[in-house]
């Protein structure tokens, strides 16, 4: 309608880019290659032992098909289980991505054997028992003590959402709840530091929904809110997957241009998600934009960042990415893109 102006433009182009994003993803194999690298933690190791995700092809309704590659011996059994591993894989993801499975009976080809994890020493071990002792759950909190362990021993721990479990125990919570709503001394800010209204985004970097919001959502909410002194905008790590923790580790390498570092891993992400090797790829864009990128992967502070991040998101209740929180609110993904953030705006806004 001519009378809203730019704003239908900017939901437009939510739209046009959203299909730009999903298609590239799937088409080039994204989420197979996560599958792939994290299929041991999306079914269980019982039914990895037996089943290698092969490609996703084109189905008859919205989702996918996921190719499977069985021994020949369970083919039958993992048929019969073939609802269960789709819950599991669109449980995990976050979204319904496949709808059904398809089997191919073959040899599995063999997995890389996991590296022996060095110990924490006494002294550790007994910090990382002593933050999980208020979870009740015995399972639980033996998990996240051996969680725990891994990440003291690596200093680059992949799961970073149980990390913040376990370093934010359920009592601190309610008393930090308020203080995550604000802006952190470590937040990134987009913004006058005046503005009145406040749009915190907890994001992932291999999140295809966040790199449409980031290209597609983010530039008129900027221009209508941010760059006019009404709003402030801040990014935070909620990182979904192996790949997005070091790519969140990059990001954060990018100091003072941190907005312009996370544009630059956006506007790639489909080239370096699907390289063989994503980690070595995300370098690549990295060092050829001017970062000094490799030596990032292994630095502490940024990963005490990222991990900070994640503490305050598990406390306020994300589940998924993106999700936004307006004026202390939370929104989710708002529907509508920009249309939908700019009414949220109008009615909560200050």
């Amino acid at each position: 309608m001519r009378e809203n102006g730019f704003r239908a433009l900017g939901g437009l182009a939510q739209r046009l880019t959203s299909g730009i994003v999903d298609k590239r993803s799937k088409g080039r194999g994204t989420s197979v290659a996560r599958l792939r690298a994290e299929w041991t933690a999306i079914v269980g190791a019982d039914l990895a032992r037996v089943t290698q995700p092969e490609a996703l092809l084109a189905g008859r309704g919205p989702g996918k098909v996921l190719r499977l590659k069985v021994e020949s011996a369970m083919a039958l059994e993992i048929q019969h289980r073939g609802a269960q591993i789709v819950e599991r894989v669109n449980a995990y993801l976050g979204h319904r991505m496949v709808d059904d499975i398809r089997l191919v009976q073959g040899a599995l080809a063999p997995r890389p054997t996991a590296p022996v994890l060095p110990q924490p020493d006494a002294q550790t071990m007994q910090q990382i028992e002593s933050r999980a002792a208020e979870v009740k759950d015995p399972a639980l909190r033996s998990a996240l003590v051996r969680l725990g362990a891994r990440v003291a021993a690596t200093r680059r721990g992949l799961v970073l959402g149980a990390l913040a479990a376990l370093a934010l125990p359920e009592t601190p919570r309610a008393q930090a709840f308020d203080k995550f709503l604000g802006v952190l001394p470590a937040d990134h800010v987009m913004g006058r530091p005046d503005a009145p209204n406040l749009i915190i985004d907890y994001f992932s970097l291999t999140c295809p929904h966040c790199a449409n919001f980031h290209a597609a959502v983010l530039p008129v909410v900027k221009s209508e809110w941010i760059d006019t002194g009404r709003t402030r905008f801040i990014y935070r790590h909620f990182p979904s997957d192996a790949v997005a923790t070091r790519a969140s580790l990059l990001a954060e390498c990018g100091g003072a241009k941190f907005f312009e570092t996370i544009d630059t891993l956006f506007k790639s992400q489909v080239d370096w998600l699907t390289a063989p090797n994503p980690e070595e790829e995300m370098v690549g864009v990295m060092e050829r934009a001017g970062l000094a990128a490799r030596d990032c992967l292994a630095d502490g502070r940024l990963f005490d960042k990222v991990v900070g991040d994640v503490q305050s998101g598990q406390a306020l209740g994300v589940k998924f990415t993106p999700t936004l929180f307006i004026n202390e609110q939370r929104y989710g993904n708002p529907e509508g893109g920009a249309l939908g953030i700019d009414a949220i705006l109008r009615q909560v806004g200050r």
